[in-house]
């Protein structure tokens, strides 16, 4: 219900009760809107302490994407952070050593893997592209309310593009519209789908035969769809099934896009050493249930020089 349509429900309902009550209620409903603005304030207050402390975190994560890339040069000081970690010969050794800067190996894929984000977890053929994603980048809009991320990536045997974006809008604090790169798969590499193979049965002859079908398939890669309900007319008017599904798929979006920005970009070493592991807050009420669904039986084909795998389990 909108608020001026609250609004007016309220004072209906306030004048429908007795006399001797009404003002002792015109009252009451006096104080808890001063709480509920308490409340909202508060929340401007805390999106604005956040706006302004991931703004300062901005030139500091450029730093630290300089040494997962391996290019920027450590100096002195940064070398000597690992002297606590290392035996004597290990110190002299490494002293020794030219100081040239390498990339981190598979720093992102290992982070995203040990995340195992519920919603859109890593699949074994994500994996692969994954090895060439260089680095993260997150961007703050000037309402301070709109975000976008940047994946960058190196050149690929997967997609044409080296930038895949995602942004993130809202309205009211509510996500309307998320725009994503639309990706540019090679031939035969589009992890979003896969080949099945079924068997057909010709109803004159009898005979079979296998007929081979694409299908939609599990990817994170589908996080880079588009979605947009910012028309809240156009919205109404679809079917209730099609409104659910888009909702679903934005509240998918919008929590796997806040944990790469509240978890993944500032824990991602606690991730990469694999000493974190991150908890969907349904992890707890899940624990001890037991699937008894039954799959349909079905081949996958990859295509020629594409890695085979089943989808990666969830924890």
């Amino acid at each position: 219900m909108e608020n001026k349509e609250l609004e007016q429900e309220i004072k209906k309902k306030i004048t429908n009760i007795p006399l001797k009550d009404r003002a002792k209620v015109t009252a009451l409903r006096y104080y808890l809107n001063k709480c509920k603005q308490a409340d909202k304030d508060m929340e401007t207050t805390c999106d604005n302490i956040q706006s302004k402390y991931d703004k300062l975190s901005m030139p500091i994560y450029q730093r630290a994407d300089e040494i997962i890339l391996g290019t920027g040069q450590l100096n002195d000081q940064q070398f000597n952070l690992a002297a606590n970690l290392l035996s004597e010969e290990e110190l002299q050794q490494f002293k020794e050593a030219p100081k040239e800067s390498k990339a981190i190996p598979d720093y992102w894929l290992k982070v995203f893997k040990n995340a195992d984000l519920q919603e859109l977890p890593l699949s074994e053929r994500d994996s692969e592209a994954f090895k060439f994603l260089q680095k993260i980048e997150f961007q703050l809009a000037e309402n301070d309310s709109d975000f976008f991320l940047k994946f960058y990536f190196a050149e690929n045997p997967f997609f044409k593009q080296n930038i895949l974006e995602k942004k993130f809008y809202y309205e009211d604090d509510e996500l309307i519209k998320v725009d994503g790169t639309k990706i540019e798969w090679h031939d035969g590499k589009n992890l979003t789908k896969k080949l099945i193979k079924k068997k057909q049965r010709n109803k004159k002859t009898g005979q079979f035969r296998v007929i081979s079908k694409e299908v939609d398939d599990d990817s994170f890669f589908l996080f880079f769809r588009s979605i947009d309900i910012s028309n809240k007319e156009k919205y109404d008017k679809l079917p209730e099934e099609e409104q659910i599904q888009l909702q679903g798929q934005l509240d998918v979006d919008q929590d796997v896009g806040r944990e790469i920005v509240d978890e993944l970009l500032p824990y991602s070493l606690e991730y990469f050493l694999r000493i974190k592991e991150f908890k969907n807050e349904d992890d707890e009420g899940a624990e001890g249930e037991e699937d008894d669904s039954e799959d349909d039986e079905e081949v996958e084909v990859q295509p020629k020089g594409q890695n085979k795998g089943k989808d990666k389990k969830k924890k």
